[in-house]
């Protein structure tokens, strides 16, 4: 039996052949390559309060939401800045109100899918963070910075 170096131009003909060169596939990897895994939630029960001093805490803008374990929704920093500029005789009944009914539906991906896939979700949605899930399970979160982030470690650095 003999083998054949890797850059063998025999080893390449018609039949041989990558989807996309190598750099591409670098330039958009798996979501699961680029999502935050220490994801901080709140339970569906959870009132205002709760949600907002545990994003003051923790200097998160998204939670997702669970009840029983299971993701139902997004709860999200400029929701509840909005509810609670509501007239100021609302003031008292938006402190009241869960984290069940001020969430959003989640954007969710597969771990397996690619970067590119969470950004064209959050430009679609108007929203800047993506769950990425496994039947209802968050294994992370993607959020615009987490992008933003990943696109400056692979932009080469220009010379003045």
């Amino acid at each position: 039996m003999t083998t054949r170096p890797p850059n063998d131009p025999s080893t390449t003909g018609p039949s041989a052949h990558l989807a996309a060169p190598p750099e591409v596939l670098d330039d958009d990897p798996p979501v699961s390559a680029v999502m935050t895994r220490q994801v901080v939630a709140i339970d569906a029960a959870a009132r205002m309060p709760t949600a907002l001093h545990l994003m003051s805490t923790t200097g998160v803008r998204h939670l997702p939401v669970l009840d029983r374990g299971r993701c139902v929704g997004m709860l999200v920093e400029t929701d509840l800045i909005r509810c609670l500029a509501e007239p100021a005789g609302l003031l008292a009944v938006a402190l009241t109100r869960t984290a069940a009914e001020l969430r959003r539906p989640p954007l969710e991906l597969p771990p397996t899918a690619r970067a590119s896939e969470a950004a064209r979700r959050m430009s679609g949605d108007t929203s800047d963070a993506v769950l990425v899930t496994d039947e209802g399970r968050v294994l992370g979160i993607v959020t615009a910075t987490d992008l933003v982030r990943m696109l400056a470690r692979t932009v080469p650095q220009r010379l003045p």
